[in-house]
């Protein structure tokens, strides 16, 4: 399976379906911004029509990149003043980098488990480009997916809930944290195609199985999409609030 998987998508990244594909994962992750900021009221940057007026992955990267300055621009007005958040950079000193970096490595390795027990090799993607020879840049490309919806809003509620200022991020901060990450996963969300509820993790699973699905068939891939809107047919407690 592992070698057949290679050849496949070996051959899908030099087909027109990669560029679509890699759009469906950009407008998917734009617009979980999108929606995190419109529950805060913010204004957002709808780039629906830009990411798919792009003609390659570099307008497209450019096209995310603009987004992204917009989105963290606008995140930062969220957060607390006493966290000194300025900017996204990873392995940043504040405490807000540090969570978002401590969070994504965390989702980044959920989903290198998902990818392992489908027996996909993770060594080729659509979007990142492996630097060396245990560079995983699909497992990057599907953190896409994700990141917003989980860690972007972890990191806001939880920097919002602290009533005391997080001078330096200790050992009992990171394990509250991830502890917080790992129950927001197992949130249940509705998934309209499916016609019901399922936690935020079976929902991951799903989307890199159509993934996966798309490339063996040669075909773009046609994500699964979350209500933008509150959604209460879950239960109170499963839905994910920022």
């Amino acid at each position: 399976m592992n070698a057949l998987w290679i050849s496949r998508i070996a051959d899908y990244i030099h087909t027109k379906e990669v560029l679509y594909t890699a759009k469906k994962i950009i407008s998917i992750k734009t617009k979980a911004q999108n929606t995190l900021l419109k529950r805060s009221k913010l204004h957002t940057r709808e780039n629906t029509i830009a990411i798919y007026r792009t003609k390659n992955i570099q307008e497209l990267l450019l096209e995310e990149a603009r987004h992204a300055k917009y989105f963290w621009v606008n995140y930062k007005k969220l957060l607390p003043q006493w966290t000194g958040f300025t900017h996204r950079t990873q392995h940043g000193e504040d405490v807000v980098n540090k969570l978002l970096d401590i969070g994504y490595h965390h989702i980044t390795n959920v989903i290198k488990n998902i990818c392992k027990e489908k027996d996909i090799s993770t060594a080729v993607g659509f979007l990142h480009v492996a630097h060396k020879s245990t560079s995983e840049p699909l497992v990057y490309d599907l953190v896409e997916l994700f990141r917003s919806d989980i860690v972007d809003r972890e990191v806001l509620t939880f920097v919002r809930a602290k009533k005391k200022e997080i001078n330096t991020l200790e050992s009992k901060h990171i394990a509250h944290f991830v502890f917080k990450i790992k129950r927001r996963l197992q949130k249940k969300v509705y998934l309209k195609e499916c016609k019901q509820c399922e936690t935020y993790l079976y929902y991951m699973d799903l989307q890199i199985t159509r993934l996966i699905k798309a490339v063996n068939h040669g075909e773009i891939f046609e994500p699964f999409v979350l209500p933008e809107r509150h959604e209460n047919r879950c239960g109170a407690k499963s839905v994910d609030i920022v």
